[in-house]
């Protein structure tokens, strides 16, 4: 369904049960999960969200991976943007807020959740907002929305919110453009597993 992240050779992403023919309107928060393959064993595991994912949030959650730890974000209630990390690898029992930030904060307009829509794979989607990297000391985090050009870098230490002055792009239309199709940004890291 999303883009897969990688973490100590897992590939992980957001999956859907009973995926066949459905709308966000109808989706059921039992239904999500995560998956990750272990690229070395070729095996797979499933893992359930964090526990205070019990209503449909206006768009669906993010996988990511910040700080080193798998991380699930989401809207909360329409009031909060809460980003979870998994604490100890393969245990989602481990699932433990990192953070929770009202909207205003983030100084994003609300009007977003019921205005704005787009469509993908059959599923509608309202505005997102997807954590792409944690600073070094952890107290600055990096954020792309669907509806700006400019990503967020949140301080959440001083809650200070500022936006960068560097372009960027949803799609691909120029090789010679300066922007960045932040969509596409991953981290990298080294591993001595082959993915081929």
């Amino acid at each position: 369904m999303h883009n897969a992240v990688y973490l100590s050779s897992t590939l992980n992403w957001l999956a859907i049960h009973n995926d066949s023919d459905y709308d966000i309107k109808n989706l059921k928060v039992e239904q999500f999960v995560i998956v990750s393959l272990d690229l070395g064993t070729e095996t797979y595991n499933q893992y359930r969200l964090p526990r205070d994912f019990d209503e449909m949030p206006p768009a669906l959650p993010i996988v990511a991976v910040l700080g080193g730890f798998l991380c699930c974000s989401y809207f909360y209630k329409e009031t909060d943007f809460r980003i979870w990390q998994m604490k100890k690898s393969g245990n989602d029992e481990s699932w433990t807020q990192f953070l929770k930030v009202r909207y205003q904060n983030l100084q994003i307009n609300h009007d977003y959740f019921s205005d704005e829509e787009f469509i993908h794979d059959k599923i509608k989607y309202h505005f997102q907002l997807a954590p792409l990297l944690l600073s070094e000391e952890a107290d600055t985090l990096v954020l792309k929305t669907s509806q700006e050009s400019h990503p967020i870098l949140y301080n959440w230490r001083e809650n200070r919110v500022e936006r960068t002055k560097v372009t960027t792009s949803s799609t691909v239309t120029d090789n010679s453009s300066n922007s960045i199709l932040w969509c596409s940004a991953k981290v990298y890291v080294e591993s001595l597993v082959s993915i081929f």
